[in-house]
């Protein structure tokens, strides 16, 4: 589904150059649970960008199903990160003024889907996150775990192929964050491929596979035989 091929990512601070990746090899098959693993700053939120083409690589190659990404122009990319990929971040990133359902809604109103069907799958949604009489609250009036089940609503807006998340739980506590696996979980034994950064090892114990990476390296890529089970 994705292969990356010798990655490099160079940042300038000043007259200074960071690396941040240095010629990362990456394959990810259709159905895959992943999780990215390191320490701050081993670049493992970079990856994470240049997988959900939210950033561009310095050098080398990205394959989508064979289609190299860094030779398509910000209009094809765009119309790639809107239609087959969903994010789901640490802090949410909830529009405040907007209700649970309207935030659900933002993806479909730029894929031009018609406002009836825009608040029905929306709805939907919400309600297969558990969030059936949160629809009219605002970001504010949920919970930690409630606004991260919105934001992956969300991100399955326009049914994508894969969902990066970056920290999912980073903000919430030991059950919250559990709930949210949970539904991770779920959505990838229904066929969605998840890639999810984490620096907790508890949280990666979630993933069929665990990539750790380390001053912008990948240094150990793995099966997981230790796979977290929970009860329904």
């Amino acid at each position: 589904m994705i292969e990356l091929k010798k990655i490099s990512k160079i940042y300038l601070m000043g007259q200074v150059k960071v690396t941040a990746l240095k010629n990362v090899d990456l394959k990810i098959q259709r159905g895959e649970f992943i999780s990215i693993m390191g320490p701050s700053g081993s670049g493992k939120s970079t990856l994470l960008h240049i997988l959900g083409a939210l950033d561009t690589p310095t050098g080398g190659e990205y394959l989508l199903e064979e289609t190299d990404v860094t030779r398509l122009s910000d209009k094809e990319v765009s119309r790639i990160r809107n239609g087959h990929f969903g994010f789901v971040f640490q802090t949410f990133n909830l529009l405040p003024d907007f209700t649970a359902l309207e935030n659900i809604s933002i993806p479909l109103m730029y894929a031009r889907v018609r406002p009836k069907e825009r608040r029905e799958r929306a709805g939907l949604l919400l309600e297969r996150m558990g969030l059936k009489d949160r629809m009219t609250h605002y970001p504010s009036q949920l919970s930690g775990g409630e606004q991260q089940r919105v934001a992956i609503a969300r991100a399955l807006a326009n049914d994508p192929s894969i969902i990066f998340a970056d920290e999912p739980t980073g903000n919430l506590n030991t059950k919250q964050g559990d709930e949210i696996m949970k539904i991770f979980t779920r959505l990838n034994e229904e066929g969605v491929t998840v890639v999810m950064v984490t620096h907790s090892p508890r949280i990666g114990q979630y993933a069929k596979r665990i990539v750790q990476i380390a001053d912008g390296e990948i240094i150990s890529d793995k099966l997981n035989n230790s796979k977290v089970t929970y009860e329904e």
